[in-house]
């Protein structure tokens, strides 16, 4: 072999590596963690009023996602969603078969790219509900309420800022 020949061959072999893109490193899914974050902090509420704690249903969580998903894409926050369904017509269409339920909708209109960000948005937005007074108390009377006995939250974060849905529910016994 050639010797410059070879000497190109090793710096090339050094060199070519740090010319190649760097791979992408594909980042984790955030909204599971906000979601489990503010479940927490819903059932921390609920045990400083003596009240049990929720527990996560599916089907529920899937109505809430489905809803905060919406809001953010639309930019609009409401609780019928676009095929004019309430939030427990969305829930039985999903399977579930509720006794009771209730939903809270909250936005918050900046867009984020830091999660740290997004967390202490939903959770400002957790204390605003958690602030209310009668008789404008609906969703810290969702929050409080021991009626229900499981959750399902949606957290929607793009560029019409942060969306969120608590589905409350009851399931039938």
């Amino acid at each position: 072999m050639n010797p410059i020949i070879g000497f190109i061959s090793i710096i090339a072999a050094l060199i070519l590596p740090f010319l190649a893109p760097a791979p992408q490193q594909k980042s984790e899914d955030p909204i599971p963690g906000i979601r489990a974050r503010l479940i927490n902090q819903i059932n921390a509420h609920r045990h400083a009023y003596g009240l049990s704690s929720l527990t996560l249903d599916p089907v529920a969580e899937r109505a809430a996602q489905f809803q905060a998903l919406y809001m953010e894409s639309s930019g609009v926050m409401r609780h019928d969603d676009p095929d004019g369904r309430s939030p427990m017509e969305r829930y039985a269409d999903l399977g579930g078969h509720p006794a009771l339920y209730g939903e809270n909708v909250a936005y918050y209109g900046d867009s984020f790219t830091e999660m740290d960000a997004v967390w202490q948005a939903v959770s400002k937005l957790d204390a605003m509900m958690m602030a209310e007074r009668p008789p404008s108390d609906g969703h810290r009377e969702n929050i409080l309420s021991p009626d229900y006995r499981a959750i399902g939250i949606g957290v929607a974060v793009g560029p019409n800022g942060i969306y969120i849905a608590e589905d409350f529910v009851t399931p039938q016994s």
